[in-house]
């Protein structure tokens, strides 16, 4: 039983993984159970038996591809000794990847699917209300810190940040030369106390 688990495990890894590829190079349509399975060199019949659908397995992509591609640049940045300093990283970081990672192509062809398909709506607004709530706390914190200025509102600031990071990402998309480092560090700086760390963001 336990080898039988760990199989329909590798399997399930195996499809979603194909799933990830497909989308990225050919589009959400592309990626049929047929499509998907060849990638994976497994039987068609395994979409449906471990996702039920099709569409299933594309959210299923999705999520993967929010996990492998933001997971860690937003954990880096929340962990950050400074905020504000982990915010420009972050953007920096992501931006520089591009169009060119397969899980960022998954993610912007998943805004567009999220216009029709609820569940992939409701997918995208868990990671988004996650990452809010994560840059409200840290925000708090960092305002209880003297590290932001003091009329700002943590809430607030951690809408606008979250985005800032996809707005600027998808800008990145359409214009790989896009300088996205200058501008998020001028708005760090505009965020810090008057006459504080007012190059701690430049880089």
């Amino acid at each position: 039983m336990a080898v039988a688990r760990a199989r329909g495990g590798d399997t399930r890894r195996q499809l979603i993984r194909a799933a990830v590829a497909v989308i990225a190079e050919d589009g959400w349509a592309a990626a049929t159970s047929r499509v998907v399975a060849g990638r994976a060199g497994v039987n068609n019949a395994l979409v449906h038996y471990h996702f039920g659908s099709i569409d299933a397995l594309r959210r299923a992509a999705v999520w993967h591809a929010i996990e492998a591609e933001l997971a860690g640049p937003m954990a880096a940045m929340i962990d950050a000794d400074d905020l504000l300093e982990g915010i420009v990283d972050a953007v920096a970081g992501l931006a520089g990847e591009g169009a060119g990672s397969p899980g960022s192509r998954v993610l912007a062809e998943a805004l567009v699917q999220s216009m029709r398909d609820s569940e992939i709506r409701d997918c995208l607004a868990r990671a988004l209300h996650t990452l809010r709530e994560l840059l409200t706390s840290r925000f708090t914190q960092e305002l209880e810190a003297g590290r932001v200025r003091r009329d700002a509102d943590p809430a607030t600031l951690a809408v606008v940040v979250a985005a800032l990071i996809d707005g600027l990402v998808l800008h990145v998309f359409a214009d790989p030369a896009l300088d996205v480092r200058s501008p998020t560090a001028a708005l760090a700086r505009l965020l810090r106390p008057p006459g504080t760390g007012a190059d701690e963001t430049e880089g």
